[in-house]
This record gives C-alpha cells, sequence and structure tokens, in this order.
C-alpha cells in the first residue's frame, strides 16, 4: 500500500490533471506532443545519459533481454498465432511498452535518478529494435523502418549524452547560459511528460469491439512479459538496480505511439486505443505490485 500511495498515485495525479484539461477542451495537441517529444524528453534522455553512462556490459545485456523477449513475441505471435487480425494486436501491444512517458516518472518516484538513467538505456534498446525489427516485420520494409526511426529526436540525445559522459564532459560544466538552460528544462521534463500522457489519454477511444482479445492483451502486456523478464533477468546477469529497473521497464502499460503505428499500417487502431487505456489503468495496480516484489 505504501508503494501505490507514495510512488504510484502521485504520478497518476499529475498524469490526471493532463487528462482533465485534455476532456474539458478541443484539441488534438500536436503542438503540445511536438514540444514534449523535442524539448522535454529530449533534455531527459540527453541530461540523464550524460550523467550516468551506462556501461557496455548493462547495455549488452538490455540488449540481450529485449531480444529475448523480442524473439518471444515473434514466435508466439506471428509464426503460431493462427488468427493474423490478433496476432497483430498482441504483437505490437506486447512489444511497444511506455518506457519513456510513463517510465520515467515511475523510476524517479520508486528508484531515484539513478533509475531513471537505467530507464533510458532499456528506452533507448527497445525503441531501436522496435522501430526497426518490430515495424520491418509488420511492413517487410527495413529501410522504411530505419528511417523513421532516425526521425526520432531522443536517438540523438541518447548518443550525445553517451559520448560526451564518456569522454567526461557534463552538462553542468558547460557554459553557464547553456548549463542554466538545460536544469530548468530538467526540472520540468518529468512533470510535463506526467501532463502530456495524461492529455494524450483523454483522446484516447475504448472500442467494446473484441472484449476477449482486449483483455487478454492487456493482461499479457501488464503480466506475462514481465514474469519473462524476471525469469531471464538471472540468466543475463542483471543485478541491484539495473535488474530491478529492466522488470519494472517491461511490465509497463502500452505506449500510446502503438495507436498511430496500428492507423498507419490498418491494424485495428481502435482495438489497440482499447488496449492502451485499459493496460493504463490497470498499471497503477500491476506497477505498485512488481515494485513491492522487487523490494521497490
Amino acid at each position: 500500500m505504501a508503494i501505490f500511495l507514495n510512488v504510484i498515485v502521485p504520478v497518476f495525479i499529475v498524469m490526471g490533471s493532463g487528462f482533465l484539461v485534455g476532456k474539458l477542451f478541443e484539441g488534438d495537441g500536436e503542438i503540445f506532443s511536438k514540444v514534449t517529444l523535442w524539448v522535454f524528453s529530449g533534455v531527459v534522455t540527453f541530461s540523464f545519459m550524460n550523467e550516468n553512462p551506462p556501461s557496455t556490459g548493462d547495455l549488452v545485456k538490455y540488449l540481450g533481454g529485449f531480444l529475448v523477449i523480442f524473439a518471444y513475441n515473434l514466435i508466439v505471435f506471428r509464426w503460431m498465432f493462427r488468427k493474423k487480425e490478433s496476432s497483430d494486436v498482441f504483437f505490437l501491444t506486447s512489444l511497444f511498452g511506455n518506457t519513456g512517458y510513463l517510465g520515467y516518472p515511475v523510476l524517479g518516484s520508486a528508484f531515484g535518478n539513478a533509475g531513471i538513467a537505467y530507464g533510458v538505456v532499456y528506452s533507448f534498446v527497445s525503441v531501436t529494435l522496435v522501430n526497426t525489427l518490430g515495424i520491418a516485420f509488420l511492413m517487410r520494409d527495413l529501410k522504411s523502418s530505419i528511417r523513421n526511426l532516425l526521425k526520432l529526436p531522443f536517438i540523438y540525445s541518447i548518443v550525445l549524452g553517451m559520448a560526451l559522459g564518456y569522454m567526461g564532459v557534463h552538462w553542468q560544466k558547460l557554459p553557464h547560459p547553456l548549463s542554466a538552460a538545460i536544469g530548468d528544462l530538467k526540472k520540468a521534463a518529468i512533470p510535463v511528460i506526467m501532463v502530456f500522457m495524461g492529455y494524450s489519454l483523454s483522446k484516447v477511444r475504448l472500442s467494446k469491439e473484441n472484449f476477449k482479445v482486449m483483455a487478454m492483451a492487456s493482461l499479457h502486456r501488464l503480466l506475462v512479459i514481465p514474469v519473462i523478464a524476471l525469469t531471464i533477468s538471472g540468466f543475463l546477469g542483471l543485478h541491484g538496480l539495473a535488474r530491478k529497473t529492466f522488470i519494472v521497464e517491461s511490465s509497463m502499460p502500452t505506449a500510446m505511439n502503438v495507436v498511430v503505428i496500428s492507423s498507419a499500417l490498418d491494424k485495428k487502431p481502435d482495438l489497440m486505443s482499447s488496449v492502451v487505456a485499459v493496460t493504463t489503468a490497470l498499471s497503477a495496480i500491476t506497477l505498485s505490485l512488481w515494485i513491492y516484489i522487487l523490494g521497490g
């Protein structure tokens, strides 16, 4: 109960403010989305990667772990599942976790800044693989997938932050006008990201279509995927905070961008939207459970 009240509830209250604004006022939030993606998300990824550049070992372990999760989804839902439309729903909703917009605030509340730093590594690995190999398996067009990946600004933020961190150049030591601006944006970033997450959810429409598939996909994302992460974490040699973050990030609800992708590919976007909404709501309980199990 303490974890739920102290870690999860504050995050969902802030998200709730964005949700309320989205319900009260009309608009598609395109500018809000771009500012969040290009400014605040970029600052978070740059600053935390710069302060805590991951070791090669942790990066390789996270890559190996997500590849196992990816392979599991590919084998079960792309090759074994007989109903193609349902398999697409399971495949997309299982791979696209909200590891950034919801993951960073939760990790920060549960484990502090070091947890966010590991979360950025997880997001980097998962976003890179999902937006290349994952989309390529759906579109059968790897070149287009790579081009779309290179349009994501946070990829460059991570690379720049890591490169400067490895060279011993920290953002706090940059010329004062620049470091002060980065510091101010960093302080505002996590709250803005949470408000945007709530606002985005306010635009999601629940669909009653294929309720059984929606329920199964939601439970699979919130329970089965993190159980797999928990199982393989020991084999990967993950310990301490690196292990906890890997499992918690794997237990995040389905991300909003799955709706955009499913719309572009004509893969049941209404059903995908429902999975996003349901998993996000249920994650208030399941995330509390996983953090408790991990001793957060």
